[in-house]
């Protein structure tokens, strides 16, 4: 037996609980929001936002998400059930080691023959009983057939005490390791349905080695399901503009708060390039396209779509992809995943690629009534 009394006293059960509850707890929320996002995605067809072969394959991935996430939500609650399992277990495992301890070596008066143990001896922190002390204290003023008679007793006691001890520490020792084995297998199932979420297509790829081309290439673009930032024909962050930016009725609201003021803060970027900015419907429009791209989320990342597949997945409030957005970005703003690098790069390319955002197919389709579309 290698388990100790200090050990057992160390024994904190109450933890072991904590972590059993928020192992629930976590399963409740990766339920919940695995049905929220399954829910959203499902609704973004109901409610005409995209369709076709992106809508069909964002719906097929979460229906994959779901059943993977299943897997772990089933673990979480098999690990909290574990860790909850064993607490009582713990607990009194570890009431009966302290409380013999604390009874053997309470000292006291002798008590009468067959009315229980004597007590006050040197109990060792591996369970064994030490006599030695006891012995002397209480035969110090005996001789004789008393003293003989007595020793026997304490020895006979301190032996008693000493096999109480050392069972509940080998009881004690057993309940850990059950309970150790009860969590490992949990967690290796967990591990399991942990891994099964590895997607090599969800991790970004690492950052090129060689710079960036000065222009965009003029091969075939990459499709993907929403406001596609791929390779245009022209544009290396200088030069002057080929199109207007906006005419036309706004699709959308005017913009609040933080995006409001990305919106205005890349169309000064803008104006210094030359660009006419003056259209009293363009921070709609590109609010718009914002809203329908990355839902006003700077730091949206598709790692689903072709281009994820390629190596190049949409970033950013415009979801653009590096190749893009190398091309188009504007001199000394060069973070993709700032809001208002990424909205210049953005215009630039529709003004490049459409004439002006007003033109950006998703939002033709939108003021024609229809769904709003990606390309």
């Amino acid at each position: 037996m290698t388990l100790t009394i200090g050990n057992v006293a160390a024994w904190e059960p109450a933890q072991v609980g904590t972590a059993g509850a928020h192992a629930r707890t976590l399963s409740e929320q990766l339920d919940a929001a695995v049905r929220k996002g399954s829910d959203d995605t499902a609704r973004l067809g109901t409610d005409k936002v995209w369709s076709g072969a992106a809508a069909d394959a964002a719906n097929t991935r979460m229906d994959t998400e779901k059943i993977r996430s299943g897997a772990v939500s089933s673990a979480l609650l098999e690990l909290a059930t574990a860790f909850e399992a064993e607490v009582g277990n713990l607990t009194e495992a570890k009431s009966t080691v302290l409380r013999l301890r604390d009874q053997a070596a309470s000292a006291g008066p002798v008590p009468a023959e067959g009315m229980g143990l004597i007590a006050g001896f040197t109990v060792n922190d591996n369970g064994t009983v030490d006599a030695t002390a006891r012995t002397d204290e209480l035969l110090r003023d005996l001789t004789g057939q008393a003293a003989d008679d007595l020793r026997l007793r304490i020895r006979a006691d301190a032996a008693a005490w000493e096999t109480q001890i050392t069972t509940a520490l080998q009881t004690a020792e057993n309940v850990a390791t059950e309970a150790q084995r009860k969590v490992d297998t949990a967690v290796t199932k967990l591990q399991s349905a942990l891994d099964g979420l590895a997607d090599t297509k969800l991790v970004p790829p690492p950052a090129p080695t060689t710079p960036a081309a000065a222009t965009p290439p003029t091969t075939q673009r990459p499709s993907r399901p929403q406001y596609v930032m791929s390779s245009g024909n022209g544009g290396n962050g200088t030069g002057t503009p080929s199109g207007s930016i906006s005419s036309g009725g706004p699709v959308g609201p005017m913009p609040t708060g933080d995006k409001a003021q990305w919106i205005q803060e890349a169309l000064k970027v803008l104006r210094e390039m030359g660009y006419d900015t003056s259209d009293p419907n363009l921070v709609a429009d590109i609010s718009e396209i914002i809203r329908r791209e990355s839902g006003d989320n700077p730091h949206a990342f598709n790692g689903w779509d072709s281009n994820a597949a390629a190596g190049i997945p949409s970033k950013g409030v415009m979801q653009t992809i590096d190749p893009t957005f190398n091309a188009y970005k504007a001199p000394g703003h060069d973070d993709i995943w700032n809001p208002v690098d990424n909205i210049v790069a953005g215009v630039r390319y529709a003004v490049d690629r459409y004439g002006s955002v007003h033109n950006v197919p998703g939002l033709v389709s939108l003021r024609a009534g229809g769904a709003y579309q990606g390309y």
